[in-house]
């Protein structure tokens, strides 16, 4: 697992978010917002962008890059 997929995860526990709900909100199936957050895939920038906006969180946190 990733630095993004584990904060992420993290990040979606947090704001009581389901994946489900994640993946509405961005346009996107379950299954892809799954693959994200089990480290299988990686987002687009177009996508991380998407999911940093609606999850409030910046890319430099969910990419690992500050605490």
């Amino acid at each position: 697992m990733n630095k993004f997929s584990s904060r992420l995860k993290d990040t979606l526990k947090d704001k009581n978010l389901s994946q489900l709900a994640l993946a509405k909100k961005i346009g996107m199936s379950q299954g892809v917002v799954n693959n994200y957050c089990t480290g299988k895939r990686e987002p687009t920038l177009d996508v991380l962008i998407k999911i940093c906006k609606t999850l409030n969180e910046s890319a430099d946190y969910l990419l690992g890059l500050e605490n």
